[in-house]
């Protein structure tokens, strides 16, 4: 993009790319670089991880822009696909067998480690809308009017799903305990 040329809107940006154009994709990814390390940083809590899902991400949104939809916000369908993806990385990264009482007490690290997973196991328990609004209000401090209206409901309808929520999420990590 030249000095002289005006930004394009995200929507006009996802469409050129749908259309096969490739600058146009590199431009979304630096606009939205910052804000999809920074989602996935916030959910697995390790900086070269929350680039591996980043990465993965982009390359979920390419592929599925044909299913974007022009009207819907990129960002926050984005942040969606980062969501997934990092939490699909400690998933995947999960201990195969539990750790013993003797092991939980050693050192402070794998006591963190193994609360992400539980946390992790838990929040994939969850609904996709309900795990989005939760994450997005709590771990990324977001208003609750903004995150309903990147996910196309009125905030009252996302405030008592994140409060139910909140509340499954609970139950499940003490049935887990």
């Amino acid at each position: 993009m030249s000095a002289f040329e005006a930004p394009c809107a995200d929507a006009d940006l996802a469409r050129r790319a749908r259309d096969g154009e490739v600058r146009a994709f590199e431009q979304l990814v630096r606009r939205h670089a910052a804000m999809a390390i920074g989602a996935a940083a916030r959910i697995t809590r390790d900086a070269g991880l929350a680039e591996d899902a980043a990465q993965e991400a982009f390359w979920k949104a390419y592929r599925a822009l044909p299913s974007y939809r022009e009207e819907q916000n990129f960002g926050g369908w984005l942040r969606r696909i980062v969501v997934r993806c990092a939490l699909d990385i400690l998933r995947r990264r999960r201990p195969e067998t539990p750790l013993t009482g003797s092991e939980r007490a050693g050192g402070g690290e794998e006591r963190a480690i193994e609360a992400r997973s539980r946390l992790a196991h838990a929040l994939a328990r969850i609904g996709p809308l309900d795990r989005e609004i939760l994450l997005a209000v709590k771990a990324e401090g977001r208003l609750i009017a903004e995150v309903a209206a990147d996910l196309g409901i009125t905030a009252v309808s996302a405030r008592v799903r994140l409060h139910r929520t909140r509340a499954r999420l609970k139950k499940i990590l003490l049935e887990e305990a």
